[in-house]
């Protein structure tokens, strides 16, 4: 069953089966759908579907139990409100004509890079976006973009009338009006690197201003802060990783996003120091071969096989 072909007795079925807890995965993220589509509704400045009285009061029952929170949890909070309101909710939204709501998912645009070499993008705005090897994002024509999955390096075009917002899976948010900065988000890390300009990264309720060569890693409530060269973030958009002091975190992170595998170890991945810089070009065993050589405390070791990769 697909969204546009539930009826509101289904969608009361699948609300009544999540406050239960009784939710398969395929109905959750049915039921994740819906919610994407009323996001789409309130952001859409084509369609009312509900008069501005109704909208606000909705609006205003669901954010007293909503947070600033993930993208994740937030839903949660929004199926619980959803509940509540489904007599209104779900009495509107299946009124609208079929075309209506199909114009409303038409605001947003989706692009994925599911190669291994980085691909060149221009949004609405003129804005240019690298998007990194194996990565997702969402953007729409006010300038606004969600980082579903990767890494992308943004160059944004000067709009004072007008924010640049990234807002990525986990809810960290970047906000700017004319600059070049790398976002990321992997496994629920959250990193933004500013090559030029500045930006207001907000985590939660923390709020972090970059200035070039600064960056920022957002994981579990936690906020680090450090340095990296901005020459090496504009190297990343022509092609190149480098790595300099990294972890061995780092080196999978840098191998997940350049070869597509997700490596897996016991060991602290904290520990390791490693100076590389993989070129677009470099196969994935010469890579491995290079750091076996070079690894010391801890020396490492590859197990590839097919597209499992372990480190010992």
């Amino acid at each position: 069953m697909s969204l546009y072909q539930m009826d509101k007795k289904d969608l009361s079925s699948l609300l009544k089966k999540y406050q239960q807890g009784n939710c398969t995965k395929e109905e959750e993220a049915l039921l994740f759908g819906w919610l994407d589509a009323l996001e789409a509704a309130e952001a859409s400045a084509e369609v009312a579907p509900l008069k501005s009285t109704d909208m606000d009061a909705i609006k205003a029952a669901m954010m007293e139990e909503m947070p600033i929170l993930s993208t994740q949890k937030r839903r949660y909070t929004w199926l619980k409100a959803a509940a509540v309101l489904l007599p209104l909710i779900a009495g509107t939204y299946f009124l609208w004509p079929r075309q209506q709501k199909l114009q409303l998912t038409a605001g947003w645009r989706t692009i994925s890079n599911s190669s291994h070499h980085i691909q060149k993008y221009y949004l609405p705005d003129s804005s240019v976006v690298y998007l990194g090897a194996y990565s997702t994002l969402q953007y729409n024509s006010s300038r606004k973009v969600i980082l579903k999955e990767g890494k992308a390096f943004f160059d944004v075009r000067t709009n004072p009338a007008q924010a640049f917002i990234v807002t990525d899976a986990s809810g960290v948010r970047t906000t700017v009006l004319g600059t070049s900065f790398i976002a990321e988000y992997n496994n629920k890390v959250s990193r933004i690197a500013v090559a030029t300009g500045k930006v207001s990264v907000q985590s939660g309720t923390r709020k972090t201003v970059l200035t070039p060569d600064q960056r920022i890693t957002c994981s579990k409530g936690n906020v680090i802060r450090d340095v990296i060269s901005s020459a090496d973030l504009l190297a990343w958009a022509k092609g190149e990783i480098i790595l300099r002091n990294a972890s061995i975190y780092d080196l999978v992170l840098a191998i997940r996003e350049h070869y597509g595998i997700t490596a897996t170890t016991k060991l602290d991945t904290k520990k390791g120091s490693y100076n590389l810089r993989i070129s677009d070009k470099m196969p994935l065993p010469a890579l491995l071969e290079v750091v076996e050589k070079i690894s010391y405390k801890p020396k490492v070791h590859f197990k590839l096989q097919q597209d499992q990769l372990s480190i010992e």
